[in-house]
């Protein structure tokens, strides 16, 4: 009935914990975008519903989800993350809900830790939906960290989108399914607990920090381009990109190395996606942890 799908880089004691966290019976399939052979060797020989897939490069997120999802072969796909513990028995609650509720594109589960943000947002008014008491169902406009997928009401057209690499993939996915009348539920009586900034390997934190910088400053411009119109990107994107070189002349006159590095990064992300540009930038493409 139900696939768990995890995308990981360099992530294996956290993918551990996760398959730790679900029942033997379900099927898991990892899209691990590093070349790691020998965690597949090691998490399919240990785990027999586990499947690792290795693409041939990065792919990022979007791209690594959308091959989970069609590799799926049930009729429910659970999307999850690293760094997100699945937590209160979380993945047979989900599976007792959509017994009786099967009205969604969308159910997440709401994230306990809420102390930086919430992982579900409403902006408009929604009727109660049904078994809404006892799994606390409310329907939204945008979720984040997990998607319960259901494939009976979702299409071709609401696969992720595969330009962006990283950030901003959540609120695109979101935002194209609510405008084709999709239906997405937060559940709050179903849960997770999202660590945050544990995803990859520590010895790769710096390089780490300059993929950020680049692609979330790509994907916003490619967001708000995409949805917004150019107008409105370029205005906001113009604004960034004199505050962005401020702070860049601002580091060099004061010779902090790793700044200089760090707001280069955002520089060149916003730049590229300015000039239309696509989402290439890899920091640690060619970078093996043996090499740390």
């Amino acid at each position: 009935m139900l696939t768990v799908v995890i995308p990981s880089f360099y992530s294996s004691k956290l993918i551990e914990e996760r398959i730790l966290e679900i029942d033997k019976e379900i099927k898991i399939i990892i899209i691990e975008n590093s070349k790691d052979f020998e965690f597949k060797k090691k998490i399919e020989n240990k785990y027999q519903n586990v499947k690792v897939i290795i693409p041939d490069e990065n792919l990022g997120f979007g791209k690594a989800v959308n091959i989970g999802i069609k590799e799926s072969d049930t009729s429910m796909v659970f999307l999850s993350q690293p760094d997100v513990k699945l937590i209160d028995n979380c993945i047979n609650k989900l599976i007792e809900c959509v017994k009786d509720f099967k009205d969604f594109s969308i159910l997440t589960p709401y994230d306990k830790n809420d102390t930086i943000f919430t992982n579900y947002e409403i902006y408009n008014k929604y009727q109660e939906a049904k078994n809404s008491s006892q799994f606390a169902l409310k329907e939204v406009d945008f979720v984040d960290l997990t998607w319960l997928i259901n494939k009976d009401n979702f299409d071709i057209e609401d696969l992720w989108d595969e330009k962006i690499f990283l950030y901003f993939e959540a609120q695109d996915f979101s935002k194209r399914l609510k405008d084709r009348n999709k239906k997405i539920f937060i559940s709050k009586a179903i849960n997770t607990y999202h660590i945050g900034s544990a995803s990859h390997d520590k010895r790769l934190e710096f390089y780490s920090k300059l993929n950020r910088n680049w692609h979330y400053n790509w994907s916003r411009f490619y967001f708000n381009k995409k949805h917004y119109g150019s107008f409105y990107s370029y205005k906001k994107g113009s604004i960034l990109l004199i505050k962005l070189l401020f702070k860049f002349f601002k580091s060099i006159l004061l010779f902090k190395k790793k700044s200089i590095q760090l707001i280069f990064a955002e520089l060149h992300g916003l730049f590229a996606a300015m000039i239309n540009k696509s989402s290439y930038y890899r920091p640690y493409k060619d970078i093996s942890l043996r090499d740390l």
